[in-house]
Order: structure tokens, then C-alpha cells, then sequence
């Protein structure tokens, strides 16, 4: 058994667990930080070679993309209030492996200038930041920054951009090391051997971990008032925490895949269903939450995992509602195991439905059908699980008749969240090397990962046709203006939307 096992299980044993040293550290003014070991004992899953090397690292979270500055705590939205659980993953090994840490959250800043001053006050000489793509913009203006305010600073990229995007990358010379894929054991080992002042590689390749040997996600580097207080789902109770439960993905969705596949590989990894509820009770224990979501794409993945996890969740005396994503066909081939999610607490089901169309199914290369989706939403309503809908419009050659197709299917599942979008180019998806070879693509690469429906994506697409769609989807609206709305002039004949 790895050690880091056997410290839990000891620390399990031993309650209260906010005496794990990878989720307790005072907070402190990072101009003044003292570099201490963690306490003996302390889960260690991810320990330095040898010698005192109590490196202290300043992290970035750069998720400004969408809800700007001063926006944390003060916009009801998730991308204003989440923590990241990749950042907080790390800081977590770091603690563990003797290092130490702190936060700057562009979401609690005023402007750039804050960003300034943030730097001014610290001495640090190691700067982490994380970036998906729609992000990497805020992220090369933050680290031309931070060099112009400190030109010994030594930056680290990571994350999701970093791994899609290598070469663009590697082209900023500004950045001192980069670590694609996954980071927590690579990003631990390039600690060690900055802080022995051994030279270390700029661009490393990280190393897959086995998820049950690493810390759990460090909840002390975000100030979790935001998550506790910002459901997923607008009503489910408060406190409310997130979770992850695996990484990676086994469908080849192509709006998404192989981006997801070139970070965490082309396996799935699961946490333990004891792993997980280890972790659910200390949270319990130190926020009271009432509700939680598993936020990732795996809890309904493999359904034996699945099947245990309920067992274990209700023997644990736990009651409290949850939400996770699922798949309509899995759905449809292990009805009992959505039930027992149901009678074990599953409060709200996020599905990919997508559209009500065979064919633009076929062509996302989703791997459901248009049957399932509708009996997965009638499985839910039969258990009393809400239903999130996930729809996305404006696919390449979707026509008029298509989009009319998903709106049908849209009133007959009749969710209760409807989240719709426009089919958005991502970087490192098989769609968006599709289209923007086709010279289609109207976006930002940077902006890529924005899919709300607010802005036109894709050339010849009619968007004022197709929002009048979205907006039928939404309110019911009935047969007869869905026909009449069919029958408007088209703006484009050739493609898209925007024909018959």
C-alpha cells in the first residue's frame, strides 16, 4: 500500500481530518511567508528527494476571460466563484512535497494595476500559472507584467493550452518552464530542482499519477466563499462543494476530442469510491455543505463504479443531494444504477443531448441516438432527477429543418435547466481543425472555449434565424410558429442554418 494511503487511513482513524496538512495551512501575508516543513505525519504522497528545500511558489489563476476583474463574490455565476481544481491539485502536491504556497485570483483584483501592486508585495521567485485557452491571452499579459515588474522571476506554464498548444507556447520566451498533460508529480520534481539550483528542463512532459496517491484538491488557495455560496444549479442548498472523481474521457466526441485525450491520455482514471467519500466526509466536516457536484465527465461511466459508490455513499450516512454529468445511451443500458443514484441522493442529471437531429449527432460522432435521449430524460422524471440540457446549435451544415428537429425534441424532453449553445471551433478538437481548414471559423482562437450563444461563430450561419429558434426552445412555444418561423426568408442559401 503507498504511504500516502496509509497516512489517510491513519488520519481517518485518528479524526478530526482538518489535521491534514495538504487542505490546513494558516493564511498568510505573502510578503511575509515562512517556509515550514508540514507537520509530522502529514500526508507526504508526493515527497522531495532529499535535503530542506521549502520553495515557495506564487500561483495564478487567471479566469478573468469571462467574468472580468472585481467579479469574485460579486456575480452569481460560476465562472466567477469555482475554485480550479488543477491549480488547487498542485498546490496540494507542492504542500506535500515541503513546499509552500500562495494565490493571486485575477477574479479578486480591481484592474491590471492591482496586478501590480499584487507583485510588489511579494518576494517570491517561483510563478505558476495555469491557462486554458480562452484564458492564454490575461495569461501572457499577466507574465509580461510580472516580468517588467521582476526580471528574475521564474515562470511556469501549465493546463490544458500548454499541452494543445505546445509550440505556440514555447514561441514566448518570457515563460521558463512548461509542463503539458498532468502536473502534480513533474510540477513537485522541477520545485526540488530549482530549489537545489540544479537546471531543469523548459519544457517536461508531465507524468500521469495514480489519482488515489495524490493529496486531495488544496481548498485553502481559493477563498472558497464563492464556490459554498454559488450552486451549480440555482436553488440546491448552500453550502455546496465540488468534487472531481476521475480524469479523461472514453467518447470521441469530436467538438471536444482528442483535446481532452492529449491531457490526461487515451485512459480513464478513477479515484476510489472510498477515496471520494473520505474526502466528501472531510468536507462535511469543514463546511457544512448541504449539496455537491461531481465535476467531471466520469461518475456514470463505468456503472460497477458507479453501483459502489452508492452503497458506500448511503452506508457513510450521507443524504445530502448531489449533481454529476451522464450519457444518455449509459442511461438507457443501466436504468437500475440511475435508480439507485436516484434513492441515493442524485438530485439533478447534466446530459449532452445536443440535438434532436440523427444526422448532426452522427456528425459530433456523439455515439447516442435521438431515442435515447429521449427516454433518458423520461428515466429521469420517473426517478425525480432533474434534468440539465445541454443543446448546442449552429453545427457545420446544419440546416433549418435540423434546428426545428432539436426544438421538437427540446419540448418533449421538457428539462428543467435548458443550457444551450453554439457550436464553437475548440482548440484541439477534430471540429475546429475541420473548420478553420474550411476557412469557417469566425473566432477568436482565444476565445474558442466561450460557447455561450451571444456572438456569431461560424460564417454563413444565419445567427438572428437561429436565436429566434433558441428562443422557441425555451419558452415552448408551439408547432405553428416553429413552421412559420421555418418559412422566414433565409439571410444565406447555400449552408448552415440558413437553408431549408
Amino acid at each position: 500500500m503507498p504511504p500516502c494511503l496509509r497516512q489517510q487511513q491513519a488520519l481517518r482513524r485518528d479524526r478530526p481530518l482538518c489535521t491534514l496538512a495538504l487542505v490546513s495551512r494558516a493564511r498568510r501575508d505573502p510578503a511575509m511567508v515562512q517556509h515550514k516543513r508540514p507537520a509530522a505525519g502529514s500526508p507526504r504522497c508526493i515527497a522531495p528527494t532529499t535535503g530542506s528545500y521549502d520553495m515557495h511558489v506564487t500561483m495564478i489563476f487567471p479566469g478573468i476571460a469571462l467574468p472580468g476583474f472585481d467579479s469574485f463574490g460579486k456575480k452569481p455565476t460560476i465562472d466567477a466563484n469555482f475554485i480550479d481544481h488543477g491549480l488547487a491539485s498542485l498546490s496540494a502536491a507542492a504542500k506535500a512535497g515541503s513546499h509552500t504556497v500562495d494565490l493571486i485570483d485575477l477574479r479578486m483584483l480591481r484592474d491590471w494595476t492591482h496586478f501590480r501592486e499584487e507583485i510588489r508585495r511579494r518576494a517570491t521567485k517561483i510563478w505558476a500559472f495555469t491557462s486554458w485557452s480562452l484564458h492564454y491571452p490575461d495569461v501572457v499579459r499577466a507574465i509580461r507584467i510580472l516580468k517588467e515588474e521582476r526580471e528574475d522571476a521564474v515562470v511556469v506554464l501549465g493546463g490544458v493550452h500548454a499541452t494543445i498548444k505546445t509550440q505556440q507556447v514555447i514561441a514566448n520566451r518570457l515563460i521558463d518552464h512548461i509542463i503539458t498533460q498532468e502536473g502534480e508529480i513533474s510540477f513537485v520534481k522541477l520545485l526540488d530542482t530549482l530549489a537545489a539550483g540544479k537546471p531543469a528542463d523548459r519544457l517536461i512532459v508531465g507524468e500521469g499519477p495514480v489519482l488515489d496517491e495524490i493529496p486531495w484538491v488544496d481548498r485553502d488557495l481559493f477563498d472558497m466563499r464563492g464556490e459554498l455560496a454559488t450552486p451549480m444549479v440555482p436553488g440546491m442548498p448552500t453550502p455546496f462543494v465540488t468534487t472531481n472523481a476521475g480524469r479523461g474521457c472514453p467518447f470521441k466526441c469530436n467538438f471536444c476530442q482528442p483535446a481532452e485525450r492529449a491531457v490526461f491520455g487515451n485512459r480513464i482514471k478513477m479515484r476510489s469510491q472510498e477515496n471520494v467519500i473520505d474526502e466528501l466526509r472531510y468536507l462535511k466536516e469543514r463546511f457544512k455543505f448541504n449539496s455537491w457536484m461531481a465535476h467531471d465527465d466520469l461518475f456514470f461511466i463505468n456503472h460497477r463504479w458507479s453501483r459502489e459508490f452508492c452503497v458506500q455513499y448511503t452506508a457513510a450516512g450521507f443524504t445530502e443531494p448531489y449533481i454529476c454529468q451522464m450519457r444518455a445511451d449509459l442511461m438507457c443500458r443501466y436504468p437500475d444504477v440511475v435508480k439507485q443514484m436516484a434513492e441515493s441522493g442524485l438530485a439533478w442529471a447534466m446530459i449532452g443531448f445536443e440535438s434532436g437531429s440523427q444526422r448532426i449527432l452522427d456528425l459530433f460522432e456523439k455515439e447516442t441516438t435521438v431515442e435515447e435521449n429521449l427516454k433518458a430524460a423520461a428515466m429521469c422524471k420517473e426517478y425525480g432527477i432533474k434534468v440539465w440540457a445541454n443543446i448546442m446549435f449552429g453545427a457545420p451544415t446544419e440546416t433549418r429543418s435540423e434546428v426545428m428537429e432539436t426544438v421538437r425534441m427540446v419540448w418533449k424532453i421538457k428539462p428543467d435547466h435548458l443550457s444551450s449553445s453554439y457550436f464553437t471551433p475548440t482548440p484541439g478538437s477534430g471540429m475546429a481543425e475541420e473548420v478553420e481548414r474550411k476557412g469557417l471559423t469566425m473566432v477568436d482562437p482565444f476565445n474558442s472555449s466561450n460557447r455561450t450563444p451571444n456572438e456569431a461563430k461560424m460564417k454563413d450561419t444565419d445567427y438572428e434565424w437561429l436565436t429566434k429558434a433558441i428562443a422557441l426552445a425555451y419558452d415552448g412555444g408551439s408547432e405553428e410558429r416553429l413552421i412559420a418561423l421555418g418559412q422566414l426568408p433565409t439571410k444565406h442559401q447555400e449552408t448552415s442554418c440558413a437553408s431549408h
